[in-house]
């Protein structure tokens, strides 16, 4: 999970700000994600390209955050997920364009399907999205739900945007029997005037401790974290001989 200190209206500068941090050490993991709007308003072309070059040199999967794509049907939050090989896995758009992206014309656009990684089951959310159930809904079979985020917040301060967040995806990760990993931007950075929260971090359905349920990342420019798939695997068949589902 990236987390840049400051968002650029230039696209590239973004990417630029974020291949910096990538490489400062090795990427471990299979998937980087990166936080919503990551592209800007970079045209279609640049922005796919700019993913494929990071996943290239990361050496990872990367779910790219977004950008602002000119489409017919008027301007939409859109991203990509784009493997080492520069193979183009999967789309997905923002379905609830919110407060300030409304009134800036942006248009509501088609949720993205999921994609398979390692033999398991992942799907893109961008930001707000993750805030509606429904867009989850018969999708039980899903082991990740990444989040792009920019938690732009109207509130004096990130601690209460961070807590909703923290409840949110908590009870996301235990209502589809799923992890949840939320990519930010640091609570400096700022859209169209509006502070961001911070709100990075990573819910876990079935923790080993009363207390591993959300782990906070609201400074890290780039935390991990490592994810029990058969702790995971062992959770929904307990789920569902409780009777759960």
């Amino acid at each position: 999970m990236v987390q840049p200190p400051i968002w650029s209206p230039d696209g590239h500068a973004n990417f630029d700000a974020i291949e910096e941090l990538a490489g400062r050490e090795p990427v471990r993991g299979d998937v980087l994600l990166l936080p919503e709007l990551a592209g800007s308003s970079l045209s279609r072309a640049d922005y796919l390209a700019r993913v494929a070059a990071l996943a290239a040199g990361a050496g990872a999967t990367v779910a790219g955050g977004s950008h602002y794509d000119r489409t017919e049907a008027g301007l939409v939050n859109r991203g990509a997920v784009i493997d080492p090989s520069g193979a183009l896995v999967a789309e997905y758009d923002k379905v609830h364009p919110y407060d300030v992206e409304r009134r800036s014309g942006v248009v509501p656009g088609r949720a993205g399907g999921a994609f398979e990684l390692a033999g398991r089951r992942l799907r893109v959310l961008l930001c707000a999205d993750l805030w509606y159930s429904a867009t989850l809904a018969g999708q039980d079979d899903l082991d990740v739900v990444l989040v792009s985020a920019f938690s732009v917040t109207r509130w004096d301060g990130p601690r209460p945007a961070r807590a909703l967040w923290r409840h949110m995806s908590v009870a996301r990760a235990y209502e589809f029997m799923t992890y949840v990993a939320v990519s930010d931007w640091h609570h400096e950075a700022a859209y169209q005037g509006r502070p961001c929260a911070g709100v990075t971090g990573f819910a876990n359905p079935c923790p080993e401790a009363a207390d591993g349920f959300f782990t906070a990342c609201p400074d890290a420019p780039l935390s991990s974290c490592l994810l029990d798939l058969d702790r995971l695997d062992a959770f929904r068949h307990d789920r569902a001989h409780r009777g759960f589902r």
